[in-house]
């Protein structure tokens, strides 16, 4: 595995004290500091999974500039190593706090910054090669019209979608119970929302899970491109 150019705790603090708990919480930020090794490398093996899976895509797609979109990006984690391998990275989350403070700090003059409703906008039609969305989409509802945009975006069939998503089952719960997370509970997961991917005009290519398959998965890892 590939290893990711992790946040470091001060800027991860610095971060969580920007935000509220539950924002916190949902960037994994708690997650990464966390004082229980096994919680912290389950952290930061699927953000080092995302990488890897990007930089095998971006290969694969060969040609530049290559613009990746990092839906949900949360605290700017995987920005370091997007900038690796494309020209320019557009970051969309609800709350940027946390982002923008990361772009300030590290001067990342190659990524943009925006909300959902300024990236409908702003985003133009087949201008993206690399989607991101690392658990993230268990949290929008209705899922159709973001899928939607997904393909108004994506530069050709060369393209891809690289979507993290959790399971839900009861590894996982247990898992949020030792972290001591309270956060909002998702009712969709990986299971439900895969084929409604499918279903709008995405095929799955490649599929990974953290940390084992079957019932000890935690995480679905997939791959997916436009048909």
């Amino acid at each position: 595995m590939i290893p990711t150019k992790r946040l470091d705790e001060d800027t991860l603090r610095e971060m969580a004290g920007l935000l509220s708990a539950e924002d916190a919480a949902e960037m994994a930020i708690p997650s990464y500091l966390h004082k229980n090794p096994v919680l912290r490398t389950m952290a930061w093996w699927r953000v080092e999974l995302l990488a890897e899976r990007m930089q095998r895509a971006a290969r694969a797609i060969g040609h530049k500039p290559l613009t990746i979109l990092d839906y949900g990006c949360g605290s700017g984690v995987l920005f370091a190593d997007a900038l690796d391998v494309a020209d320019e990275v557009i970051g969309v989350d609800l709350v940027l706090d946390a982002a923008r403070l990361l772009v300030v700090r590290r001067g990342y003059k190659n990524v943009r910054l925006l909300g959902p409703g300024e990236a409908e906008q702003a985003i133009e039609e087949k201008s993206v090669d690399i989607i991101l969305a690392g658990e993230v989409l268990e949290h929008v509802e209705p899922l159709g019209p973001a899928l939607s945009l997904f393909r108004k975006w994506m530069r050709n069939e060369q393209s891809r979608l690289l979507v993290t998503l959790p399971t839900e089952n009861q590894l996982y719960k247990l898992g949020r119970r030792i972290a001591g997370f309270q956060g909002h509970y998702h009712h969709a997961n990986a299971a439900s929302i895969t084929p409604e991917i499918e279903a709008a005009g995405f095929s799955l290519v490649r599929k990974e899970t953290i940390p084992l398959p079957g019932p000890l998965s935690i995480y679905w890892c997939m791959d997916f491109m436009p048909r």
